[in-house]
């Protein structure tokens, strides 16, 4: 009889421990949905951000920056890699110059509009020559590369 305690006791013991511990981690909210490009294309995956601070640097080689023109206008990246824009225009005087921008792809995938400081991100999985330009200032153009 004595050990059938002790085996409950132990067994209470871990139930008490296992139900107080909780996870100190936030949960993840989801930030991709895939779109389709083409009936001959594998699906893209479209990755929206949360607003950038003005002054936080850049995140990496396949980042363009928007502040009035597309830096850089060309961009080469491999197969699967993501390409982030950031609005870095400021809003000096929006009555002389829009300071907000919305990309849009030649098969019609379009970014939110983007505000300064706020980013957007396209995963491209498939090799090509992507052209986009601006809907809100339409001379702006740039080419995503994907070897």
């Amino acid at each position: 009889m004595k050990p059938v305690l002790v085996l409950l006791g132990i067994a209470l013991l871990f139930v008490i421990a296992c139900g107080c511990t909780q996870s100190t981690q936030p949960p993840v909210p989801a930030v991709s949905t895939t779109v389709p490009i083409l009936p001959t294309e594998f699906p893209r995956t479209v990755v929206t951000d949360t607003p950038v601070l003005p002054k936080t640097p850049m995140v990496s080689d396949n980042t363009v920056s928007i502040r009035r023109t597309f830096d850089p206008v060309n961009i080469t990246v491999n197969a699967g890699a993501t390409v982030r824009w950031v609005n870095t225009d400021s809003t000096e005087d929006p009555a002389l110059y829009n300071p907000s921008h919305r990309l849009e792809f030649a098969d019609k995938t379009t970014s939110p509009v983007l505000s300064p400081s706020q980013s957007w991100s396209l995963i491209f999985r498939t090799p090509g020559v992507y052209e986009y330009s601006d809907m809100v200032h339409q001379t702006m153009h740039g080419t995503v590369i994907v070897k």
